[in-house]
């Protein structure tokens, strides 16, 4: 489907989250005629400088609520032009795009060795191929080639580099883009073994350098990290504007800095298949489900976890 077609034939069943602050919304809804169902994402675009004299003159229709002393409230009817609404589409969307976007309480969650190995893994093994097929389009250049930012071929310490789909190119201090390893072996940081380091040490220095030409900004204006758990396993680093705002997925138990990756793993080589990670978790995620389903054989093996208080 293409422009205006996009959204023909689209029924709301429920928003699954909203933000006021940063002009977003979620939708979980059904296309006609198609099986699954589908998460539509609308964010309002941001004002753009050049767009200011426009906005700022006639061409603004403007609604009075109220006036009180020197405080006045209008509601403005915008050029069409400059009224745009970024649409993201997951077509279909699988259990945990769903709660990905979804409002739900959030549980710290100590993932063990063990539990890693026990449940976390086999979850991971579980999940279809073809459910990150379009990373895979991506890395054949099949889909999105005319964003790419950055390429390095080497098929050992080789990456490509894109704008996020949550970024619209325009403000950079809104930057978000993300590198894509082109290995297909390593699903998330508790793959990384030292042999990996010569990976990781490219990620971070072409990829800030890469935006850096491309953009003009500098590495001490970037976070870079991954997350665990990341929302579709296939290695990949976000690189962010340190002035951007993504909520929790900055916050401790989601984002592990890159150089805190590396500098773990020149200490001990394979630091992310001994060390226990303390994550947050949905309690609607699919891997939340199957933790919980196994605590009652965990504690008998004396493993102790508090993800729902009984």
């Amino acid at each position: 489907m293409e422009g205006s077609e996009v959204l023909r034939g689209f029924t709301i069943e429920r928003i699954l989250s909203s933000d006021e602050r940063t002009k977003y919304i979620s939708v979980l809804g059904r296309y006609s005629g198609q099986d699954g169902r589908s998460v539509v994402i609308l964010r309002r675009r941001h004002f753009e400088q050049s767009t200011l004299p426009r906005l700022l003159s006639p061409e603004t229709h403007a609604e009075l609520h109220f006036r009180n002393d020197i405080y006045a409230k209008y509601t403005g009817m915008i050029p069409q032009d400059l009224g745009e609404v970024s649409i993201d589409i997951i077509n279909p969307a699988t259990d945990k795009h769903i709660s990905k976007y979804e409002d739900q309480t959030y549980h710290m969650v100590v993932e063990t060795p063990e539990v890693y190995k026990l449940i976390v893994r086999p979850y991971i093994d579980s999940i279809p191929a073809s459910r990150i097929q379009w990373v895979y389009n991506i890395l054949e250049k099949k889909a999105e080639a005319d964003r790419l930012i950055f390429e390095d071929a080497d098929p050992e310490t080789g990456f490509l580099m894109h704008p996020d789909l949550k970024w619209d190119e325009r403000q950079i201090e809104a930057l978000y883009c993300i590198a894509m390893v082109k290995r297909r072996d390593i699903k998330s940081l508790r793959d990384l073994r030292r042999h990996h380091l010569p990976l990781l040490h490219n990620i971070l220095k072409n990829g800030c350098k890469a935006l850096s030409m491309k953009y003009g900004i500098s590495a001490e204006d970037l976070r870079v990290f991954c997350h665990y758990q990341p929302s579709y396993y296939h290695l990949h680093v976000h690189f962010v504007h340190i002035r951007c705002d993504i909520g929790m997925g900055m916050a401790i138990g989601k984002a592990h800095l890159l150089s805190d990756i590396i500098g773990n793993i020149e200490l001990l080589k394979d630091y992310y298949a001994r060390c226990t990670l303390e994550m947050s978790l949905g309690e609607k995620d699919p891997l939340a489900a199957r933790i919980m389903t196994h605590l009652p054989w965990l504690r008998e093996l004396g493993y102790q976890q508090e993800f729902y208080p009984e």
